[in-house]
C-alpha cells in the first residue's frame, strides 16, 4: 500500500510539475488536462484518477505557487522573535513578493491575476488553492498585528468608514489580532496599494511612465512604513 501511495503521490507531482512547465511557456490558458497528457504521454482520462477536473488541477498547482511563494516569504524573516525590526520585516516582506513576482511573472500572473471564486461558492472553502492563499495572506495579517499591538497607528472613525465598512471589517477582527475596524481598513489600504504597484509593475502597465519601477516602489513602502510608525529606512 505504501508504495501504490508513493507512486500515486509521484504521478500527482509530475502532472503538477508539466502544468508549471505549460504555464510558464504558455501562460494560464495553456493549462488544460489536454496539453498536461500531451506533456507527458498519457491520455486525458488518465488524468481523471488524479484530477477529477480541470479546476481541480489547477487549485492544486494554485495551492503549491502559493505555499512555494509563502516558504520564500518565511525565510526572509528573522527567528529570533526577541530581536524583530518590524520596519525590516515589512520591507523584507514587501519586497519578497516583488522580487518572487518579477522572477516567475507566469506563476505571479495565476495567483494574482486569475479570478477569485466568490466565498459563498460551493465547497470554496475547502480547496487546496483557497487554503494555501489564506496561509499566505496570514503572514501580512500577523505582521500588521505586531505592528498594531507594538505601537498603535491612528486610524480614521467608524463614522468616516460607514456602517456598512465597519461591520464588514469588524467581522475579520480575530484574524487580524483583534485590530479595529479603523486599523483594519487602514492596513487593507495600504496593501492594496503595494499590490497593486507589484501587478502594474509584473503586467507592463507602468513603463509609459517609470522604465524601473524599484525607486517608486521603495518611495511607498518608506510612506506606508511611515504612516504605521515604523522607523524604516528613506528611499536612496
Amino acid at each position: 500500500m505504501e508504495s501504490r501511495d508513493r507512486r500515486r503521490a509521484a504521478t500527482v507531482a509530475e502532472i503538477k510539475a508539466a502544468a508549471r512547465r505549460l504555464l510558464v511557456s504558455g501562460g494560464t490558458a495553456a493549462v488544460g488536462l489536454r496539453a498536461v497528457a500531451r506533456e507527458l504521454g498519457l491520455t486525458p482520462p488518465a488524468l481523471y484518477r488524479y484530477f477529477p477536473s480541470h479546476e481541480a488541477l489547477v487549485s492544486a498547482l494554485i495551492a503549491d505557487l502559493y505555499d512555494e511563494l509563502t516558504a520564500a516569504l518565511m525565510d526572509l524573516q528573522s527567528t529570533d522573535e526577541d530581536d524583530v525590526d518590524l520596519g525590516a520585516r515589512l520591507y523584507l516582506l514587501a519586497n519578497g513578493l516583488r522580487d518572487w513576482g518579477r522572477t516567475h511573472p507566469a506563476e505571479f500572473a495565476l495567483l494574482f491575476g486569475t479570478a477569485v471564486p466568490s466565498p459563498d461558492a460551493e465547497d470554496h472553502e475547502e480547496t487546496p488553492g483557497h487554503q494555501a492563499a489564506m496561509r499566505f495572506g496570514s503572514v501580512f495579517k500577523e505582521l500588521v498585528a505586531q505592528i498594531w499591538h507594538w505601537k498603535p497607528f491612528p486610524y480614521p472613525p467608524d463614522e468616516v468608514l460607514g456602517s456598512e465598512l465597519v461591520a464588514q471589517l469588524t467581522q475579520e477582527s480575530e484574524h487580524f489580532g483583534g485590530m479595529p475596524a479603523g486599523a483594519i481598513y487602514l492596513s487593507l489600504t495600504y496593501w492594496t496599494r503595494l499590490y497593486g504597484l507589484i501587478c502594474m509593475e509584473i503586467f507592463g502597465q507602468l513603463h509609459w511612465v517609470l522604465p524601473d519601477a524599484a525607486a517608486y516602489f521603495e518611495a511607498q513602502l518608506y510612506e506606508i512604513g511611515q504612516a504605521l510608525g515604523l522607523d524604516c529606512p528613506a528611499p536612496e
